[in-house]
Protein backbone atom coordinates (compact mmCIF):
# COMPACT_ATOMS: atom_id res chain seq x y z
CA UNK A 1 0.00 0.00 0.00
CA UNK A 2 1.28 3.66 -1.08
CA UNK A 3 2.09 6.26 1.55
CA UNK A 4 -0.93 7.97 -0.79
CA UNK A 5 -3.22 5.45 -0.17
CA UNK A 6 -2.65 5.36 3.51
CA UNK A 7 -3.25 8.93 4.05
CA UNK A 8 -6.55 8.51 2.50
CA UNK A 9 -7.08 5.87 4.43
CA UNK A 10 -7.52 8.71 7.41
CA UNK A 11 -10.08 10.45 5.87
CA UNK A 12 -12.39 7.43 5.15
CA UNK A 13 -15.40 9.80 4.23
CA UNK A 14 -13.90 11.83 1.90
CA UNK A 15 -12.50 8.88 0.11
CA UNK A 16 -15.83 7.37 -0.59
CA UNK A 17 -17.14 10.56 -1.51
CA UNK A 18 -14.33 10.81 -4.10
CA UNK A 19 -14.82 7.26 -5.33
CA UNK A 20 -17.28 4.64 -3.13
CA UNK A 21 -15.16 1.26 -4.50
CA UNK A 22 -18.49 0.28 -6.97
CA UNK A 23 -17.29 -0.85 -10.61
CA UNK A 24 -18.26 0.81 -13.51
CA UNK A 25 -16.93 1.79 -16.62
CA UNK A 26 -15.02 5.56 -17.41
CA UNK A 27 -14.79 7.13 -20.60
CA UNK A 28 -11.51 8.85 -22.01
CA UNK A 29 -12.67 11.42 -24.51
CA UNK A 30 -10.46 12.44 -27.33
CA UNK A 31 -9.86 12.88 -31.07
CA UNK A 32 -9.86 10.65 -33.69
CA UNK A 33 -6.32 10.63 -34.46
CA UNK A 34 -5.44 10.46 -30.85
CA UNK A 35 -7.80 7.72 -30.35
CA UNK A 36 -5.84 5.20 -33.09
CA UNK A 37 -2.29 6.30 -31.14
CA UNK A 38 -3.86 4.95 -28.18
CA UNK A 39 -5.01 1.74 -29.40
CA UNK A 40 -2.43 1.24 -31.57
CA UNK A 41 0.00 1.68 -29.15
CA UNK A 42 -2.04 0.55 -26.00
CA UNK A 43 -0.85 4.07 -24.11
CA UNK A 44 -2.72 6.76 -22.53
CA UNK A 45 -1.18 9.84 -21.33
CA UNK A 46 -1.16 11.38 -17.62
CA UNK A 47 -0.14 15.02 -18.15
CA UNK A 48 1.29 17.02 -15.61
CA UNK A 49 -1.47 19.02 -14.16
CA UNK A 50 0.06 22.37 -13.73
CA UNK A 51 -0.15 22.57 -17.18
CA UNK A 52 -3.91 21.95 -18.22
CA UNK A 53 -5.57 23.92 -20.39
CA UNK A 54 -6.71 26.70 -17.84
CA UNK A 55 -4.07 27.19 -15.30
CA UNK A 56 -7.07 28.92 -13.11
CA UNK A 57 -8.44 25.56 -13.26
CA UNK A 58 -5.36 24.21 -11.36
CA UNK A 59 -4.99 27.42 -8.76
CA UNK A 60 -8.97 27.07 -7.92
CA UNK A 61 -8.49 24.80 -4.66
CA UNK A 62 -5.39 26.71 -3.55
CA UNK A 63 -7.23 29.59 -3.85
CA UNK A 64 -9.94 27.91 -2.00
CA UNK A 65 -7.54 26.44 1.01
CA UNK A 66 -6.14 29.90 1.47
CA UNK A 67 -9.34 31.62 1.66
CA UNK A 68 -10.83 29.62 4.24
CA UNK A 69 -7.53 29.93 6.77
CA UNK A 70 -8.27 33.16 6.80
CA UNK A 71 -11.73 33.46 7.53
CA UNK A 72 -11.68 30.63 10.17
CA UNK A 73 -9.68 32.08 13.70
CA UNK A 74 -9.92 29.05 15.81
CA UNK A 75 -6.62 27.35 13.49
CA UNK A 76 -3.63 26.73 15.48
CA UNK A 77 -1.67 29.53 14.06
CA UNK A 78 2.04 28.34 13.86
CA UNK A 79 0.22 25.41 11.82
CA UNK A 80 -2.36 26.81 9.38
CA UNK A 81 0.24 30.58 8.84
CA UNK A 82 2.82 27.80 7.21
CA UNK A 83 -0.03 25.98 5.23
CA UNK A 84 -1.83 29.37 4.14
CA UNK A 85 1.90 30.51 3.15
CA UNK A 86 2.58 27.50 1.31
CA UNK A 87 -0.67 27.18 -0.80
CA UNK A 88 -0.54 30.76 -1.53
CA UNK A 89 3.02 30.55 -2.91
CA UNK A 90 1.97 27.84 -5.05
CA UNK A 91 -0.91 29.70 -6.41
CA UNK A 92 1.85 32.51 -7.26
CA UNK A 93 3.99 29.86 -8.93
CA UNK A 94 1.46 29.22 -11.05
CA UNK A 95 0.27 32.54 -12.42
CA UNK A 96 3.58 34.07 -12.45
CA UNK A 97 5.94 31.27 -13.28
CA UNK A 98 8.27 29.62 -11.25
CA UNK A 99 11.87 28.39 -11.75
CA UNK A 100 12.59 25.80 -9.61
CA UNK A 101 11.80 22.76 -10.57
CA UNK A 102 14.23 19.99 -9.54
CA UNK A 103 13.27 17.62 -6.86
CA UNK A 104 9.49 18.45 -6.95
CA UNK A 105 6.42 16.20 -6.20
CA UNK A 106 4.70 16.52 -9.76
CA UNK A 107 0.99 15.21 -10.13
CA UNK A 108 0.43 13.64 -13.21
CA UNK A 109 -3.81 12.91 -14.48
CA UNK A 110 -5.93 12.54 -17.37
CA UNK A 111 -9.53 12.51 -17.40
CA UNK A 112 -12.54 10.17 -17.68
CA UNK A 113 -16.24 11.03 -17.51
CA UNK A 114 -18.77 8.96 -15.94
CA UNK A 115 -20.97 9.55 -18.67
CA UNK A 116 -20.27 8.15 -22.44
CA UNK A 117 -22.54 9.81 -24.57
CA UNK A 118 -22.15 13.54 -23.33
CA UNK A 119 -23.18 16.06 -25.27
CA UNK A 120 -20.76 18.85 -23.73
CA UNK A 121 -17.65 16.87 -24.38
CA UNK A 122 -18.26 15.64 -27.40
CA UNK A 123 -18.42 19.64 -28.42
CA UNK A 124 -14.84 19.69 -27.87
CA UNK A 125 -14.10 17.36 -30.45
CA UNK A 126 -16.44 18.21 -33.37
CA UNK A 127 -15.09 20.00 -36.09
CA UNK A 128 -18.08 20.60 -39.00
CA UNK A 129 -20.55 17.76 -39.86
CA UNK A 130 -17.94 15.11 -41.10
CA UNK A 131 -15.59 15.29 -38.23
CA UNK A 132 -16.50 13.46 -34.66
CA UNK A 133 -15.03 12.81 -31.24
CA UNK A 134 -14.32 9.50 -29.86
CA UNK A 135 -14.20 8.06 -26.47
CA UNK A 136 -12.77 4.91 -25.35
CA UNK A 137 -14.32 2.69 -22.22
CA UNK A 138 -11.96 1.59 -19.47
CA UNK A 139 -13.18 -0.75 -16.73
CA UNK A 140 -12.21 1.37 -13.84
CA UNK A 141 -11.38 -1.49 -11.24
CA UNK A 142 -9.41 -2.99 -13.90
CA UNK A 143 -7.99 -0.70 -14.96
CA UNK A 144 -6.65 0.78 -11.54
CA UNK A 145 -6.00 -2.42 -10.26
CA UNK A 146 -3.39 -3.11 -13.11
CA UNK A 147 -1.87 0.33 -12.52
CA UNK A 148 -1.21 -0.57 -8.87
CA UNK A 149 0.09 -4.00 -9.98
CA UNK A 150 2.84 -1.77 -12.18
CA UNK A 151 3.77 0.13 -9.38
CA UNK A 152 2.12 3.28 -10.59
CA UNK A 153 0.00 3.56 -7.42
CA UNK A 154 -2.90 5.60 -8.59
CA UNK A 155 -4.91 7.91 -6.53
CA UNK A 156 -8.40 8.08 -8.10
CA UNK A 157 -12.40 9.68 -8.01
CA UNK A 158 -14.76 11.57 -9.09
CA UNK A 159 -14.41 15.86 -9.55
CA UNK A 160 -16.35 17.60 -7.28
CA UNK A 161 -17.91 20.79 -8.29
CA UNK A 162 -20.25 21.62 -5.54
CA UNK A 163 -18.95 24.49 -3.97
CA UNK A 164 -20.66 23.58 0.14
CA UNK A 165 -19.05 19.80 -0.29
CA UNK A 166 -15.53 21.40 -1.31
CA UNK A 167 -15.52 23.60 1.39
CA UNK A 168 -17.07 20.93 3.69
CA UNK A 169 -14.14 18.99 2.98
CA UNK A 170 -11.50 21.50 4.17
CA UNK A 171 -13.27 22.42 6.75
CA UNK A 172 -13.08 18.41 8.12
CA UNK A 173 -9.37 18.27 7.07
CA UNK A 174 -8.65 21.28 8.81
CA UNK A 175 -10.15 20.34 11.91
CA UNK A 176 -8.76 16.71 12.03
CA UNK A 177 -4.82 17.83 11.28
CA UNK A 178 -5.37 21.03 13.66
CA UNK A 179 -6.20 18.42 16.52
CA UNK A 180 -3.55 16.56 15.81
CA UNK A 181 -1.21 19.38 16.13
CA UNK A 182 -2.45 20.84 19.51
CA UNK A 183 -2.57 16.85 21.36
CA UNK A 184 1.08 16.90 19.90
CA UNK A 185 2.02 20.45 21.54
CA UNK A 186 0.06 19.48 24.65
CA UNK A 187 1.75 16.11 24.96
CA UNK A 188 4.95 15.17 27.21
CA UNK A 189 6.63 13.61 24.30
CA UNK A 190 6.21 16.66 22.51
CA UNK A 191 8.67 17.19 19.76
CA UNK A 192 9.72 19.36 16.60
CA UNK A 193 9.61 15.85 14.48
CA UNK A 194 6.27 15.11 15.01
CA UNK A 195 4.78 18.63 14.44
CA UNK A 196 7.11 18.67 10.82
CA UNK A 197 5.62 15.68 10.24
CA UNK A 198 1.88 16.69 10.80
CA UNK A 199 2.43 19.99 9.11
CA UNK A 200 3.87 17.97 5.60
CA UNK A 201 1.24 15.36 5.80
CA UNK A 202 -1.73 18.52 5.85
CA UNK A 203 0.36 19.97 3.19
CA UNK A 204 -0.06 16.35 1.21
CA UNK A 205 -3.64 15.54 1.63
CA UNK A 206 -4.82 18.85 0.54
CA UNK A 207 -2.73 18.99 -2.70
CA UNK A 208 -4.36 15.25 -3.38
CA UNK A 209 -7.85 16.24 -2.36
CA UNK A 210 -7.37 19.83 -3.96
CA UNK A 211 -6.98 17.81 -7.48
CA UNK A 212 -10.77 16.30 -7.53
CA UNK A 213 -12.28 20.07 -7.21
CA UNK A 214 -13.35 21.81 -10.07
CA UNK A 215 -15.26 24.94 -10.85
CA UNK A 216 -18.69 24.47 -10.74
CA UNK A 217 -19.42 25.86 -13.92
CA UNK A 218 -17.79 22.47 -15.19
CA UNK A 219 -20.66 20.17 -13.53
CA UNK A 220 -21.85 18.94 -16.68
CA UNK A 221 -18.45 17.04 -17.69
CA UNK A 222 -19.01 14.47 -15.14
CA UNK A 223 -15.23 14.24 -14.82
CA UNK A 224 -13.62 10.92 -13.09
CA UNK A 225 -9.57 11.42 -12.57
CA UNK A 226 -6.90 9.02 -11.91
CA UNK A 227 -3.79 10.75 -10.75
CA UNK A 228 -0.35 9.77 -10.51
CA UNK A 229 2.36 11.11 -7.87
CA UNK A 230 5.86 11.27 -9.68
CA UNK A 231 8.86 12.85 -7.92
CA UNK A 232 10.55 14.19 -10.64
CA UNK A 233 14.27 14.49 -10.28
CA UNK A 234 14.95 12.19 -8.11
CA UNK A 235 16.05 7.82 -8.67
CA UNK A 236 13.10 6.52 -8.26
CA UNK A 237 11.12 9.04 -10.56
CA UNK A 238 9.04 7.20 -13.87
CA UNK A 239 10.88 8.97 -17.23
CA UNK A 240 8.53 11.54 -18.38
CA UNK A 241 8.40 12.57 -22.11
CA UNK A 242 7.23 16.32 -23.34
CA UNK A 243 4.96 17.36 -26.25
CA UNK A 244 4.39 20.29 -27.55
CA UNK A 245 0.30 21.59 -26.91
CA UNK A 246 -0.90 25.36 -27.80
CA UNK A 247 2.83 26.54 -27.69
CA UNK A 248 3.44 25.08 -23.87
CA UNK A 249 5.66 22.36 -23.58
CA UNK A 250 3.59 19.84 -21.59
CA UNK A 251 5.74 17.10 -19.31
CA UNK A 252 3.50 13.29 -19.57
CA UNK A 253 3.80 9.72 -18.43
CA UNK A 254 3.16 7.58 -21.13
CA UNK A 255 1.19 4.75 -19.29
CA UNK A 256 0.96 0.95 -21.13
CA UNK A 257 -2.26 -0.54 -19.81
CA UNK A 258 -3.59 -3.89 -21.25
CA UNK A 259 -6.23 -4.63 -23.44
CA UNK A 260 -8.15 -6.25 -21.37
CA UNK A 261 -9.23 -2.96 -19.40
CA UNK A 262 -10.96 -1.29 -22.72
CA UNK A 263 -14.79 -2.16 -22.63
CA UNK A 264 -15.81 0.01 -25.69
CA UNK A 265 -15.33 2.31 -28.34
CA UNK A 266 -17.71 5.23 -28.20
CA UNK A 267 -18.50 7.61 -31.85
CA UNK A 268 -19.76 11.24 -31.12
CA UNK A 269 -22.93 12.55 -32.95
CA UNK A 270 -22.19 12.27 -37.15
CA UNK A 271 -24.30 12.40 -40.11
CA UNK A 272 -22.40 9.23 -41.60
CA UNK A 273 -22.55 7.19 -38.63
CA UNK A 274 -22.80 3.83 -40.66
CA UNK A 275 -19.12 4.62 -42.52
CA UNK A 276 -17.69 5.95 -39.00
CA UNK A 277 -19.25 2.88 -37.29
CA UNK A 278 -17.67 -0.57 -39.82
CA UNK A 279 -14.48 1.88 -39.64
CA UNK A 280 -13.71 1.83 -36.13
CA UNK A 281 -14.66 -1.67 -35.60
CA UNK A 282 -11.81 -2.50 -38.46
CA UNK A 283 -9.17 -0.22 -36.86
CA UNK A 284 -9.73 -2.53 -33.52
CA UNK A 285 -10.01 -5.64 -35.49
CA UNK A 286 -6.31 -4.73 -37.04
CA UNK A 287 -4.84 -3.76 -33.73
CA UNK A 288 -6.47 -7.43 -31.98
CA UNK A 289 -9.23 -5.87 -30.12
CA UNK A 290 -11.98 -8.59 -31.09
CA UNK A 291 -14.46 -8.17 -28.26
CA UNK A 292 -14.86 -3.99 -27.96
CA UNK A 293 -17.90 -3.08 -28.73
CA UNK A 294 -18.50 0.21 -31.01
CA UNK A 295 -21.39 2.23 -30.03
CA UNK A 296 -22.72 5.26 -32.00
CA UNK A 297 -23.96 8.44 -29.92
CA UNK A 298 -27.53 8.52 -29.64
CA UNK A 299 -27.38 12.48 -29.40
CA UNK A 300 -29.27 14.21 -32.47
CA UNK A 301 -27.77 16.45 -34.86
CA UNK A 302 -29.43 19.12 -36.41
CA UNK A 303 -28.59 21.14 -39.39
Amino acid sequence: MSYYDELLKKIPKIKKLLDNDTDYTIYHYTKPEKLLNIISGETIRFSNVLYLNDKEEVAYSYKLIVKLITENNNLNADLFNKIKNHFDNKYKNIVDGNSDLTNKLEYFTTSFSSESDNLTLWNNYAKGLNYTGYNIGFNKKKLIKEMTDKNYLPIYGSVIYDREKQVKIIKSIFKKWNNQFEKALQSKKNNKVKLFDILFELIDVLNIVSIFFKNPQFKNEHEYRIVIVNAFGTTDSKPTKVVEKNGLFVPYLEYHFEKSSVSSVNIGPTFDETIFYTSTNRMLLNFGYENIEVIRSKIPLRY
